[in-house]
């Protein structure tokens, strides 16, 4: 009877573990955090309540954390642990609902350590990564293995490939990939689709799994958040959620309801915020533009780290200037005459 008994839990445990992986999605809009920092490059974790209770205030409350908002190769193993932390720390403290930590790496060991960290240390409600970009991987199976060995050290907890082929170089079909993973690692749920075609992005949302597992694609492009609405894709993480989350929120709210025309608009205008913040200034990347942006907006998170650079103090202004005039940031009175 122990036998008999011992056979039933596990039955059940998988049935309970399937049946997870079938219920589980991340909410509409989730927030890739920016990565606190001190002005001389440390991380400054003491801010992250107060971040979190900004975006639950905005009506977000599920983060992607480390990503590539987050500036995570930049981060050290121990860095990025603490930093998954603080957040998980915020989601017990009631502050947010949902935390993802990504734990992509180049290297396939730190990953499992990070993969292992979260979900046993923090339990994070689910686990992304990247594939590895130094040494990109060219086959379909071997990227496949790569992610099935991850997802394994994930306790049973949602996984989700985060596709980026813009900073990955990866050339391949990421629709098969999904159908081929889907097959083979039990607890993917999704990807996170941070690429234009939204050909791949459909057929990836299309993908599902033997068991049943409706794969689901979340657009990481801000300005396909209302594009990808029209092959099926409602659900985005996207820095401009940081920034402009009642736009955001109005935009989905609008299309949810058939008013077209306002999501239209509202589309219009994140467009109009991403080409504010890269046309100001040159010589930047952007995430070094958007956190500072978040600090002129909304709420100061430090500078970048290197290798990216933080604003001079004249680009700095260009920056405020062009986000005052397009009608990002109040217009002070000076402001108003220059305009």
């Amino acid at each position: 009877s122990a036998l008999l008994l011992e056979w039933f839990s596990l039955l059940v445990t998988r049935y309970q573990s399937s049946f997870t992986m079938q219920q589980f999605r991340l909410p509409r809009l989730t927030v890739p955090t920016f990565t606190p920092m001190t002005p001389d490059g440390e991380l400054d974790l003491d801010k992250i309540p107060a971040y979190a209770r900004l975006l639950s205030q905005s009506g977000v409350r599920s983060v992607f954390v480390c990503g590539s908002t987050g500036e995570f190769p930049s981060l050290s193993l121990d860095e990025r642990r603490r930093v998954l932390e603080a957040w998980c720390q915020a989601r017990a403290d009631g502050l947010i609902d949902t935390v993802t930590a990504h734990v992509g790496t180049c290297c396939l060991k730190d990953t499992i350590l990070l993969a292992r960290h979260a979900v046993q240390k923090c339990n994070a409600d689910a686990v992304a990564s990247v594939a590895p970009w130094y040494f990109p991987i060219d086959q379909i199976d071997a990227t496949v293995e790569l992610l099935a060995k991850v997802a394994a050290e994930c306790d049973g907890k949602p996984f989700y490939y985060y596709h980026i082929p813009m900073f990955t170089n990866s050339k391949l079909d990421v629709a098969q990939l999904m159908r081929r993973a889907a097959a083979l690692v039990p607890n993917l749920v999704g990807l996170k689709f941070t690429d234009s075609s939204l050909s791949q992005l459909a057929a990836c949302s299309e993908v599902v799994a033997p068991d049943g597992r409706q794969m689901q694609a979340i657009i990481g492009l801000d300005d396909l958040t209302l594009p990808a609405r029209s092959v099926g894709v409602l659900d985005g993480i996207g820095a401009s959620y940081n920034l402009i989350p009642d736009v955001v929120n109005s935009l989905a709210n609008s299309f949810d309801s058939g008013n077209l025309s306002t999501a239209r608009s509202e589309s219009s205008r994140i467009r109009s915020l991403f080409e504010a913040i890269s046309s100001a200034v040159e010589g930047y990347g952007m995430v070094s533009l958007l956190k500072t942006t978040m600090s002129l907006m909304r709420m100061d998170l430090g500078p970048p780290r290197l290798p990216l650079k933080p604003l001079n103090s004249p680009a700095r202004i260009i920056l405020e200037q062009r986000l005052k005039f397009d009608g990002f940031l109040a217009r002070d009175e000076a402001q108003e005459k220059l305009a």
